[in-house]
């Protein structure tokens, strides 16, 4: 009996050992891989409802893997996030892309496309007023304050005039049409193909509405990784790539006003970052 009770005593820390080390494989197991984030800001939308966004991508993402889609209402809580994160890809503008990629080590892969081109120009829209009074009078526009003083630097020729504009941020280019019909502002900074869609939707401010001012044309958003995740991130690459073959893909795609992806090609890197 004594040497049963030995044999037993000798055993137990071989069965704590074992029962410890297959706790350990199965937690391992039901963790799974390491959660990657879609990190997404628009300085060029004025996004103020992030709930259906978020759905749509996430139910997207969900099917192909333990991914996230976190969109962000403000620039610098967005770049801080990116410096405490390794497992991420960015949605941004190329402008933003332009401004920061040098600072955060990054690199384009995809870049959107509408009616299948992957350029947008700026316009400036008024009803009535000279482009001397419209500098000094409010900008209605849907992009960022940041943004959109860089814009109109470009169209006014005049650093001081752009900076010192009053710009009104609204949710939409529509928005910011609108706001000039009723008069609300001077003038908008809006897209070209916002002023074909107004065309559409209210030919009668259409006909009122004349061009002061067009800027040069720019990528529309583009999705980058950083330098640390570049050999990891093919896999999610693809499927962000493959989202207008998807019912929710298509509508999240739609909701951040594009119809799908290209590559970026070498020409269009040295375009995005000159």
């Amino acid at each position: 009996m004594a040497a049963k009770s030995l044999k037993h005593r000798a055993l137990l820390p071989m069965l704590l050992i074992c029962y410890a080390g297959l706790f350990w494989l199965t937690a391992a197991a039901s963790a799974g891989p390491e959660k990657v984030m879609i990190l997404f800001y628009s300085a060029e939308a004025n996004i103020n409802n992030f709930k259906p966004l978020k759905t749509e991508f996430d139910t997207y993402l969900l099917k192909s893997g333990n991914y996230e889609f976190q969109p962000f209402s403000d620039r610098e809580t967005f770049e801080q996030y990116i410096k405490e994160k390794d497992k991420c890809l960015l949605f941004l503008s190329s402008w933003h892309y332009r401004n920061i990629y040098k600072s955060y080590a990054l690199n384009p892969f995809l870049v959107g496309i509408k009616n299948g081109k992957k350029h947008q120009k700026r316009v400036l829209v008024t009803k009535s007023a000279d482009l001397k009074s419209v500098a000094k009078g409010t900008i209605a526009s849907a992009s960022d304050v940041q943004h959109s003083r860089s814009v109109l630097k470009e169209i006014l020729g005049d650093e001081t005039a752009a900076n010192s504009a009053r710009i009104l941020t609204v949710p939409k280019d529509i928005d910011a049409l609108m706001s000039v019909g009723f008069e609300m502002s001077k003038a908008a900074l809006i897209t070209e193909s916002a002023l074909k869609d107004l065309e559409k939707r209210d030919p009668s401010l259409h006909k009122k509405i004349k061009i002061l001012a067009e800027g040069k044309a720019s990528f529309l958003p583009v999705l980058a990784v950083p330098d640390e995740f570049v050999k990891n991130a093919e896999k999610v690459i693809e499927i962000i790539k493959s989202m207008p073959g998807d019912s929710n893909g298509m509508n999240a795609i739609k909701m951040l006003g594009l119809d799908g992806w290209e590559p970026v090609d070498p020409s269009d890197k040295s375009k995005l970052e000159g």
